[in-house]
């Protein structure tokens, strides 16, 4: 190569070099290191909200525009949840004193940790369910979000207010959604007033599945002779959902007036051609 061409190839070099800019390591914070944000430029999201029907007997979802968003998407949809919206069809049964404390996210389980204000003692079962669940099927429709754990003031409650458990996380309920609210409860009282009434032929009638021989084992399983009195002590719902699970305290009162404190888990299945919950299975 002549000397010439050694200078040329030499410039050249030189002036990409001049060109480029050099960052330090990144893992070092200072005005040479260039910003990458991990968020999109976009800062404004349709979302979706579940509020409760203005009659209180479903949850109706209701799309929206939250434009120019400061905070993070999950905090600001749960604040505007909390707000409400001016639509004549829907109730917000959240008290707009209801403050968002924090949130936190793991393995697509939010924790949601709400203050004490959301928390309404003067309610009825079907307002709780539909509260509880205006909130996790709201934030269970972003993306990050697969499950809802409820805190209140930073504690895990056992139960919302008077009704509903809340001490593990709740998933998205399609059932109050597409159905007017159906009371569980109505079944499980009816289950102990005929077993009270010592009348077997009944029970057919709130059993999921039933057949010949499940009748005759229904009555040997449920019918006790010895006892003349099953009054209900509480319960707890422990979600709203096509299945279900309640947990029921009793106290039992045998002919020799004897009280004894039971508890029993019912197993349910919603069965949408009669619109009620059935009993699948019986725990004690």
């Amino acid at each position: 190569m002549n000397k010439k061409l050694f200078l040329i190839n030499i410039i050249i070099i030189l002036t990409i070099l001049a060109g480029c800019k050099n960052y330090d390591d990144i893992s070092q914070s200072n005005d040479k290191t260039p910003i990458i944000s991990p968020y999109s430029s976009e800062n404004n999201f349709d979302v979706t909200l579940y509020y409760p029907d203005k009659n209180l007997e479903r949850l109706v979802p209701k799309t929206i525009r939250i434009e120019d968003i400061t905070n993070n998407l999950e905090i600001e949809v749960l604040e505007k949840l909390i707000e409400g919206i001016k639509d004549k069809d829907i109730k917000n049964l959240i008290p707009q004193k209801t403050k968002v404390r924090s949130i936190d996210i793991s393995d697509q389980i939010a924790y949601i940790n709400l203050s004490k204000e959301v928390n309404k003692e003067d309610i009825t079962q079907e307002e709780e369910a539909l509260l509880i669940y205006s909130i996790v099927n709201t934030m269970t429709q972003i993306d990050s979000i697969n499950s809802v754990q409820i805190l209140i003031d930073g504690e895990r409650k056992d139960i919302f207010s008077n009704y509903y458990n809340i001490e593990s996380p709740l998933k998205y309920s399609e059932l109050i959604v597409k159905t007017n609210y159906v009371d569980p409860i109505d079944t499980i009282k009816k289950y102990y007033d005929i077993v009270k009434r010592q009348d077997p032929s009944e029970l057919v009638d709130i059993f999921k599945e039933v057949d010949k021989k499940s009748r005759i084992a229904y009555g040997m399983q449920h019918i006790n002779r010895d006892i003349k009195q099953y009054n209900i002590e509480g319960f707890k719902i422990n979600n709203y959902k096509q299945t279900i699970l309640v947990d029921v305290r009793i106290k039992v009162i045998t002919n020799e007036d004897k009280e004894i404190d039971k508890n029993h888990v019912f197993s349910l299945v919603y069965v949408e051609e009669e619109d009620v919950f059935k009993i699948s299975d019986i725990y004690e």
